[in-house]
């Protein structure tokens, strides 16, 4: 097949996508395909197929287990980014969630999600809505509103103007008692940045430096981005700290449950696949210990913060 070209076949129960010369089978329709490959591109469109399972099972099984050992039920659910929504549909089918609510900042991911909720169907997502930055700052809906609240992959790309006001929102709809996961959220704090750009201590140079960085370091990757495209909202390669996954007002009113649910030092530990990653997991080990014995979170050692936090029962609603 030549290059820069891609074919669907309906074969009734699935398609087939294939994509220079390689077969794709999907249960998506032809619409959500067309969709994936207009936002992402045909080389990088079939890498979402499988996403619900390799990274909806990965990072949510924990907390879906963890939630139903302690009798969770009829969950009022919101998804911060749903993106492709693979995530969406593995929430959708867990039985301890009653509905979902969830949006993008993206209006192509928002229209593949309510393809997805139309056509698979998903009668659990109650709304997809497309949100601006700006109103991100403020959502749509009361406090308290939400007994889980979601955010995989989101708080990095948040733009550093608002982030702040936009993590808040996150802990002002979750209900006391709820729990909030700010999961596979790349570490400011851990030196080899390998969540966009792949270069060590990239995120700490200042923007310019930073860029001429990857510049020399990623030629293949950077050469041809400018300045002003490697600095625009959402590109994420400075990355997030801890702090920045809290509430202003930190630990107050909340219970860290991260490493209790099997996140953090655990999840590094049981998902680590890489000959490297493995190797170096003693020393890991050594450093999250200490951390702990600190009375700090483990996740602080890790490239990756994957935290579970409750809101104090007797919380303020509107925290």
């Amino acid at each position: 097949m030549p290059a820069g070209t891609f074919h669907i076949v309906d074969r009734g129960d699935h398609r087939v996508l294939t994509v220079a010369g390689r077969d794709y089978r999907t249960y998506y329709s032809e619409r959500v395909l067309r969709l994936l490959i207009e936002r992402k591109g045909e080389n990088r469109a079939a890498l979402y197929l499988d996403f619900k399972r390799t990274r909806g099972e990965l990072f949510l099984g924990p907390l879906f287990t963890w939630l139903r050992a302690r009798g969770a039920a009829k969950l009022t659910l919101l998804e911060v980014g749903c993106s492709f929504g693979h995530m969406t549909e593995y929430l959708a089918e867990q039985p301890e969630v009653g509905s979902i609510v969830t949006f993008d900042t993206d209006p192509a991911f928002v229209a593949m999600t309510r393809a997805k909720v139309a056509e698979l169907p998903l009668p659990r997502v109650r709304e997809v809505l497309c949100l601006g930055n700006d109103a991100t700052r403020r959502l749509p809906w009361a406090a308290g509103a939400f007994d889980l609240v979601l955010a995989v992959g989101v708080v990095e790309h948040l733009p550093a103007r608002n982030r702040r006001a936009q993590v808040d929102e996150y802990y002002r709809v979750l209900a006391p008692g709820g729990h909030i996961a700010v999961l596979d959220t790349p570490n400011r704090w851990f030196p080899l940045e390998t969540h966009s750009v792949g270069l060590p201590l990239v995120q700490w140079l200042p923007p310019r430096l930073a860029w001429r960085y990857a510049r020399a370091g990623r030629p293949d990757r950077y050469r041809h981005v400018t300045f002003e495209d490697f600095v625009a909202d959402g590109t994420g390669w400075r990355n997030a700290t801890l702090a920045d996954c809290l509430p202003a007002s930190g630990w107050r009113g909340l219970r860290d449950v991260t490493e209790e649910a099997g996140y953090g030092w655990r999840f590094f530990r049981d998902t680590a696949r890489s000959l490297t990653r493995r190797s170096l997991l003693p020393l890991f080990a050594v450093a999250c210990g200490a951390l702990a014995a600190a009375g700090l979170p483990p996740s602080l050692a890790l490239p990756y913060l994957n935290l579970l936090v409750q809101k104090s029962p007797d919380a303020s609603a509107d925290r």
